[in-house]
């Protein structure tokens, strides 16, 4: 006859087996308390870095909001074999660990969790790629064959822009400028680095020779300086539409002079629409501003109050104003401190 003690240890077994699966589980596909932190996807998790990457994390943060799921399809993989950043339209873009650990130590980003930064590094990615396609497109003096190469390699998912992004950090100056003899050097040892054949290596080293192809390059990092490493001030930094296209397939701009700024607030009201505001670079307030104005920034706007005609915005920093960087503004006051918006309309169901 069995007794009790024995159903009670083989309880016990039973519980701690399953406990050592759901490790081994975890430790092959995504540790999701690591990826998304303890809010999960939410503007809430969302926190600036030292960089004036605002718009890319104001953008991102009305992402979150608009439709979080977008955010987590987004991204594949795990920390072993590398994650796969996906977006709308072109190739995945390949992080690996040791970029995330690097951009954390470096405090690009204070997210909860890693899903910011590598969703950032994806990013920065992504517009390399397109800066070099458009680059080797308009050039005139690539011969045909090695634009041929050249376009093929940059059409798939790999290692490639993550030795452009690696080389790239490592020598890009505080303005977004880069030393041009330093960057070939840490490319072709990055390259290297991660395996990708010397035939590659030679095709994707030697543009940089070709004319228009770096000073193409190099207007694409400046112009994104900040996912970069570019420690440039506010006012500086990329654009908002970019960020929210990027994962969304679609986004506008207007000033808030507009007279449809009322009707993108209403529908953001409702749900479905995903929006960010950058504040005018000349501060109206003088030389006292009140704690949530920073001159030249982006914000998320998080809702629209129909009724009281009151918008709510979000400072990615998670500050200014404390606890979390969330206020609220009379529609009147929104109008006369902001100068432009940007929206992305959801695809839903």
């Amino acid at each position: 006859m069995l007794t009790h003690s024995f159903f009670r240890c083989l309880f016990r077994a039973t519980v701690a087996l399953g406990a050592v699966l759901l490790t081994v589980a975890t430790s092959r596909g995504q540790n999701t308390s690591t990826l998304y932190g303890p809010n999960g996807i939410s503007p809430a998790a969302i926190r600036q870095g030292i960089l004036g990457s605002c718009y890319f994390h104001a953008s991102l943060a009305a992402v979150a909001k608009a439709d979080p799921a977008v955010l987590r399809d987004a991204i594949r993989g795990n920390a072993q074999t590398g994650y796969h950043v996906h977006f709308v339209s072109g190739p995945d873009e390949l992080v690996y660990a040791e970029d995330i650990e690097y951009a954390r130590a470096h405090h690009y980003d204070r997210s909860e969790g890693e899903w910011v930064t590598i969703l950032m590094r994806g990013y920065a990615e992504r517009k390399l790629r397109q800066g070099m396609i458009t680059a080797i497109n308009r050039s005139t003096l690539i011969p045909a064959f090695v634009k041929s190469l050249a376009l093929s390699e940059l059409q798939s998912s790999g290692p490639l822009l993550v030795a452009y992004d690696r080389a790239i950090r490592s020598v890009v100056g505080l303005d977004g400028q880069l030393d041009k003899a330093a960057f070939q050097t840490n490319l072709a040892h990055e390259l290297t680095l991660l395996g990708v054949s010397a035939t590659q290596a030679q095709v994707l080293e030697g543009l940089l020779e070709h004319g228009g192809f770096y000073e193409e390059l190099s207007n694409t990092v400046k112009e994104n300086g900040e996912v970069f490493g570019a420690y440039r001030g506010l006012s500086q930094g990329g654009i908002p539409r970019s960020v929210m296209s990027a994962f969304l397939g679609n986004a506008h701009a207007a000033p808030v002079s507009s007279p449809d700024l009322v009707a993108e607030l209403r529908a953001l009201h409702t749900g479905g629409k995903a929006m960010v505001a950058g504040s005018k670079n000349v501060s109206p307030f003088g030389t006292q501003p009140p704690d949530w104005y920073l001159p030249g920034h982006a914000y998320t706007v998080l809702d629209y109050n129909v009724a009281s005609r009151v918008v709510t915005l979000r400072n990615p920093w998670g500050s200014r104003p404390s606890p979390d960087g969330v206020f609220e503004l009379p529609l009147a006051t929104f109008q006369q401190t902001y100068l432009m918006f940007s929206y992305s309309d959801i695809a839903l169901p």
